[in-house]
């Protein structure tokens, strides 16, 4: 990706980056553009180990005088996906209860899991009540679900 590239229509956007020289996905959950970088925040699928940390997220960043950085090897990769932005009025830990305490019902012991059931779906939580969720073509479904089973404070599309 290009620094001129970076802006916040990307947010919420599936990619894969660079990490420790290895290509990983993920879902772009911020950006900063400053006097001398642009740089893209990351949420990755999975955590990824090095040495004895765990990373969770991570920035791709380039110079925008020469577009040296990380930020080159970044790739939109899902064009066709959807995504919402939802902020719930109860905090995803409480909703998270609603999962372990009826697994039988639900087949999955959070909201993340449950969502993330979905074939090509994606759900990464961004603060205490917010979350960012991607789908390819199940979208529909997951709002409808989201709208009766939670409750939800706004659902803004972003793609």
């Amino acid at each position: 990706m290009k620094t001129t590239e970076v802006n916040e229509e990307i947010i919420g956007k599936r990619c894969k980056c660079i990490f420790t020289g290895l290509m990983v996905t993920g879902t772009i959950e911020d950006i900063k553009i400053s006097v001398h970088t642009a740089e893209a925040k990351v949420r990755y699928d999975k955590p990824h180990q090095w040495g004895n940390h765990s990373y969770e997220d991570g920035w791709a960043s380039a110079r925008l005088h020469d577009g040296f950085g990380s930020l080159q090897y970044l790739e939109i990769i899902d064009d066709a996906y959807k995504t919402i932005k939802v902020r719930f009025e109860k905090g995803i830990a409480g909703i998270d209860q609603m999962f372990a305490q009826n697994y039988s019902t639900w087949g999955a012991v959070n909201l993340k899991e449950w969502i993330d059931t979905y074939e090509s779906s994606r759900f990464t939580r961004i603060d205490e009540h917010t979350a960012i969720i991607t789908s390819g073509y199940n979208m529909d479904c997951i709002r409808e679900w989201l709208t009766k089973n939670t409750p939800i404070q706004s659902i803004e599309t972003l793609i």
